[in-house]
């Protein structure tokens, strides 16, 4: 073939690609979009997940399917979706453990494998016991724990993953050892904490908030600067002398390449839903901390947070 010739139908062959996929973009979606949890069904992310596909599903031609993918505390659901076509169609609840699991070596995914859409959620981390333990307050727990090191068995989401993060940290500010029980997902982790197969554990008031309410379980701490306005009697950490705070958050994703006219319709209907009264009142109603924030402002701080964890990672050792 003719160099020019060649150099023509090259240019043809790209500008058609580039013309279908725009085509593509601008006829988003012509079928269910799926939205990806990395954790098992009953956590906070999967309730975040769940309320959002309801609220968004309605505002797109073809809904939008949830499915969980728990497992290496997040890491099998992060890479997947990662990995994912970019083509809008399959999303991701992300969540820290995406960074956690990295530094760990735990999982290949980064945050910078994807594209954020908006930041959906924010909750600081809390300590619980059910209401028939024998623990009334932060200082109950850590008195056994002096008394019997590595014998109180506190429950978490999993290894790797934030509320383990807490308890590993709680052990470095104090000097005491647990005996830390990972589960695959906070909602695994609550059943065991209603059953008393542990004595206790670590999320968040959007996994134990409801239980807190109902007398089931009983909250001893918040990892947060100030006390909740949902629970104003409970003090914070930093109140009994251990400054610490840590939390987690929840944001929508997309696999980095994905068409600009597709994250703008995903934007724009997050931002939709995020006015919804319905589902705004479902955070409420699950003591769950709402927030809205662009993808765009985001980034910037995945990558301040990257850091924070890389120095607990190594100042803890927990490569």
């Amino acid at each position: 073939m003719h160099r020019s010739t060649f150099l023509r139908a090259a240019i043809g062959a790209l500008t058609f690609c580039a013309f279908t996929a725009h085509a593509a973009a601008d006829d988003y979606p012509t079928r269910p979009v799926e939205l990806l949890v990395p954790f098992a069904v009953g956590g906070g992310t999967d309730a975040v997940a769940r309320a959002f596909a309801d609220t968004a599903g309605r505002k797109l031609s073809h809904g939008m399917i949830v499915v969980n993918r728990p497992g290496a505390a997040g890491a099998i659901g992060h890479q997947e979706g990662a990995r994912a076509p970019a083509d809008g169609y399959k999303l991701t609840m992300v969540t820290p453990e995406i960074n956690l699991a990295y530094l760990q070596g735990i999982g290949k995914a980064r945050s910078q494998d994807y594209t954020y859409i908006a930041r959906l959620n924010v909750d600081p981390i809390v300590l619980i016991v059910p209401t028939n333990s024998p623990f009334k307050t932060l200082e109950d727990v850590l008195a056994k724990a002096k008394a019997k090191p590595g014998q109180v068995a506190l429950a978490n989401s999993g290894k790797g993953a934030t509320y383990h993060l807490a308890a590993v940290a709680l052990e470095e500010k104090t000097g005491l050892t647990f005996n830390n029980i990972p589960y695959v997902g906070a909602g695994p982790e609550m059943t065991a904490i209603l059953g008393n197969q542990v004595e206790g554990g670590f999320a968040t008031t959007g996994e134990a908030g409801n239980y807190v309410k109902a007398g089931k379980f009983r909250l001893l701490g918040v990892m947060a600067p100030q006390r909740l306005k949902d629970f104003p009697d409970v003090p914070t950490f930093k109140e009994r002398g251990i400054d610490l705070q840590l939390g987690t958050w929840r944001a929508l994703a997309v696999p980095k390449g994905t068409p600009p006219a597709v994250i703008a319709k995903l934007k724009d209907v997050a931002q939709k839903a995020s006015q919804d009264p319905k589902y705004q009142q479902f955070f409420k109603n699950q003591f769950l901390g709402m927030v809205y924030e662009d993808g765009d402002k985001l980034a910037p701080e995945l990558d301040r947070e990257f850091k924070f964890y890389s120095d607990i990672v190594a100042k803890l050792q927990l490569k």
